[in-house]
């Protein structure tokens, strides 16, 4: 009976982490990591602030959104190398929408900021990717 909870424990977090799992398979994450972080920490205080994260999201999309369609169609989410995007095409229509993206940032910081204080440091940024990528 205890095997069959530890593999249903293992099911959930394995389904758990899948909708975001195409963002973590990138060759090599770590490469990418401190200049994204550097990237959203526009006050250079090494902390990421839910508006700063919220403040770089909104200028990648209108860079992946060549188009200028309101959306991330499939040929605009190839060019996205940090593919942080892919994730967020929640009703799976092959575009991601700027609500969607919105939502799924939301989702990150959260996720990122384990203490709760409202920011997320460098620490945790890599913590968050490291765990991200052992899935």
């Amino acid at each position: 009976m205890i095997e069959f909870i530890k593999t249903g424990i293992i099911a959930l977090c394995l389904m758990f982490f899948s909708g975001i799992a195409g963002f973590a398979q990138q060759p090599n994450m770590q490469d990418i990591s401190n200049p994204e972080f550097s990237k959203m920490d526009k006050d250079n205080n090494g902390l990421i602030s839910s508006t700063e994260m919220q403040a770089y999201q909104e200028n990648k999309f209108n860079e992946l959104d060549k188009d200028k369609s309101g959306a991330i169609d499939t040929e605009e989410l190839e060019a996205d190398k940090t593919r942080m995007y892919q994730p967020a095409d929640k009703d799976m229509d092959g575009k991601v929408t700027r609500e969607e993206a919105n939502s799924q940032f939301k989702e990150y910081f959260q996720q990122m900021d384990k203490n709760k204080d409202g920011q997320v440091s460098l620490a945790e940024y890599t913590d968050y990717w490291k765990m991200i990528n052992k899935f």
